[in-house]
């Protein structure tokens, strides 16, 4: 799963090194052991220059790059015989085409960064090539690039920094609260610039949540209150980002979201406790007949599998007065609350539509007993979840035959059961953390992010299959 993450972060991230390239870099680079000279003489053939290919041993991926500036030439280069050769000549044949190059000739270069320079290469290019960019077109461009970057790790040189945001454009800023200052969020991954020293934020914590949960590693969520001056940019219409570009060396106190990093040195330890009753109800979860989602769904299968899962987290560590039926009751409702969902439109009834399907059917979880008042208080959880706060706790509390106890039961794990479902709000760029109601679930965004990557359907049947189990 590492490797898997590696690679997009290496994708979607710039090289930071542009080193020469060595016969020992290649050596220890090949795959199947292609050598240096093998390499050259495949690029001479092509009339490239082995001396033009730059290397950075920090990326997994996409780690070495053919780089002519001056013809505003790139290709990546694999360390592979079997891709090596394809590549290059398709890449050499591209570069030959009549009017490929029209976008440099023409001076179009939001087309050159688009089309002819690979995304880990363009901070590259851009900051050797930025003054001859038109200087009504120079902040575009690096916005282009800035925008598409998931993390520069701090090759903006701040001279040339200077330069693009002199040439900014004059824009509309967000409106400030009484006190003159709005509040700014940036989320972070492991590859992330510090924000200390960052210039992209967003007035939006469900964004710059979202950007932390982006590479399944999200590592920090912080915030800060700034005056209207120190932002150079703010980009309200960009997918909805509501980006704030700071001005170089803005003066920010920063406050850190007490939030539990979704890193390798967390996660194992963290579900290590629970992770024994995930695949004991996770399998009950399979066989309960859910869809799998698909690009254009979102409550299937893989969805009950993450709540199960933060649910579990949230009963071991939440340290709340949780009585073991409680659990079950949380669990139950993880299991069941979208069971009876009909369709991926805002629907307040679907709740109502699940508890029917439940009776209907006489469902019955394996595992799970409760009382005759603990299976009424789970069905109302997932009678209700589905509408506000207000009107659920309002029909939840206000039961027949509840004693004051009862309804204050029903009302705590109705919250709880709530933020577990509302977590998973982060598939969709659609949490908002403020608005968790229970302290350890505001700790979860980033775990809940990090559940995003993770195999969780694969690792159930893997685990049914062991046991001779077959999914139904």
């Amino acid at each position: 799963m590492q490797k898997h993450l590696s690679l997009i972060q290496d994708v979607r991230g710039c090289m930071t090194r542009f080193d020469p390239l060595t016969p020992e870099i290649v050596a220890a680079q090949s795959e199947d052991g292609l050598t240096y000279d093998e390499l050259k003489q495949v690029l001479e053939e092509c009339g490239m220059n082995i001396e033009k290919v730059v290397f950075d041993g920090t990326r997994t991926f996409q780690n070495a790059f053919y780089a002519d500036f001056e013809k505003g030439h790139y290709c990546w280069i694999p360390f592979q015989r079997a891709n090596l050769r394809s590549i290059i000549s398709t890449m050499n044949q591209q570069f030959r085409v009549p009017g490929l190059d029209r976008a440099r000739q023409n001076r179009d270069w939001a087309a050159f960064y688009m089309i002819e320079v690979p995304l880990p290469m363009q901070i590259y290019d851009f900051q050797r090539r930025y003054r001859d960019i038109d200087p009504d077109q120079v902040f575009s461009v690096w916005s282009s690039i800035h925008t598409h970057l998931d993390y520069a790790n701090g090759m903006w040189q701040p001279e040339i920094l200077e330069y693009v945001f002199s040439h900014a454009p004059r824009t509309e800023m967000p409106e400030p609260d009484e006190d003159g200052l709005i509040t700014i969020y940036r989320g972070m991954g492991e590859k992330s610039q510090p924000a200390e020293t960052a210039l992209s934020w967003s007035s939006s914590p469900v964004c710059a949540l979202w950007f932390a949960n982006r590479s399944a590693r999200g590592t920090r969520l912080v915030s800060a209150r700034v005056k209207l001056e120190q932002i150079l940019v703010y980009n309200a219409g960009h997918p909805g980002e509501h980006e704030v570009i700071l001005r170089p060396g803005a003066k920010l106190e920063i406050q850190e979201a007490d939030m539990i990093p979704s890193t390798e040195d967390h996660i194992p330890q963290l579900l290590a406790p629970v992770t024994l009753d995930f695949f004991r109800y996770g399998a009950t979860a399979v066989n309960l007949g859910y869809p799998v989602e698909g690009l254009s769904s979102w409550h299937g299968v893989k969805h009950i599998l993450r709540v199960l899962l933060l649910t579990l987290l949230y009963c071991h560590y939440s340290g709340s007065d949780l009585s073991e039926e409680d659990k079950l009751i949380l669990i139950y409702f993880s299991l069941l609350h979208d069971i009876g969902r009909d369709s991926e439109d805002e629907d307040d009834t679907h709740g109502d539509k699940s508890v029917d399907l439940i009776r209907k059917n006489s469902i019955r979880l394996k595992g799970i007993q409760l009382s005759k008042k603990g299976y009424r208080i789970a069905k109302l959880l997932i009678r209700h979840h589905c509408r506000s706060d207000e009107i659920g706790l309002e029909r939840i509390t206000k039961v027949p035959n509840f004693t004051a106890q009862d309804a204050r039961r029903a009302a705590k794990l109705y919250r709880i059961a709530k933020d577990m479902d509302g977590l998973d709000r982060v598939r969709f760029n659609g949490l908002d953390f403020r608005y968790l109601r229970t302290p350890y679930a505001r700790r979860l965004p980033l775990v809940a992010g990090g559940l995003l990557e993770e195999p969780l359907l694969e690792c159930i049947k893997e685990s049914m299959a062991e046991a001779g189990e077959v999914p139904q």
